[in-house]
């Protein structure tokens, strides 16, 4: 049986060419996804306007981008509180109207200031995940998270219409129903999309 012994310096010019293909494999890694929301692209993009402007670093590095993917993580805790605060304003909307449409008029004023608070905090959960840096890679399978895109387009398709239709219906310009089914479908549509998260397929 014969064994081969390589002379050390053979074995360290081995290590050294090992590690340098990995270095270059990760230099060469993309450091923003293909795919990206168009926000996200006009944002952070190569050529995006917080480059342009110097809030963010004009040249992409890993350094640079590690902390955007910090303040993508900051963003999101953000996204997810203010998101159960609009969900919890939803329920307790979905709790008065009905008693405002029965001809409580006095809880008018409640019905407003809690359809403000709701506003407010989806708004901001909104922005949260439309202005958010892109992660590091955006697959493009279906999944739970391409779910909850998905229906996120139709719970904001849907909040847009119940607030017009919420004064056009105040003012006798439409039938209260359809803001009514607008409502009941918005908040469909987003407690799905908030199952949706929990559920990883």
């Amino acid at each position: 049986m014969f064994t081969l012994y390589l002379p050390a310096a053979a074995q360290d010019l081995s290590a050294d060419d090992l590690l340098g293909e990995i270095d270059e494999e990760m230099e060469e890694a993309p450091l923003l996804p293909e795919r990206m929301l168009f926000t996200q692209r006009m944002l952070w993009g190569e050529r995006g306007l917080y480059r342009g402007i110097g809030f963010a670093p004009k040249e992409l590095t890993a350094e640079s981008r590690e902390k955007e993917l910090k303040a993508r993580r900051t963003m999101f805790k953000i996204h997810q509180a203010t998101g159960f605060l609009a969900a919890g304003g939803m329920v307790a909307q979905a709790i008065i109207g009905p008693k405002l449409y029965n001809g409580n008029f006095q809880i008018r004023d409640l019905h407003e200031k809690v359809a403000l608070g709701t506003n407010i905090a989806y708004g901001t959960t909104a922005v949260m995940a439309l202005t958010s840096p892109p992660p590091m890679v955006n697959r493009k399978k279906f999944d739970n998270i391409k779910l909850h895109k998905i229906l996120a387009v139709v719970h904001l398709s849907g909040m847009v219409a119940t607030n017009v239709l919420a004064h056009q219906a105040s003012e006798g310009n439409v039938n209260k129903n359809w803001h009514r089914a607008a409502a009941i479908t918005t908040f469909g549509a987003y407690a799905a999309a908030i199952a949706s998260i929990k559920f990883e397929f």
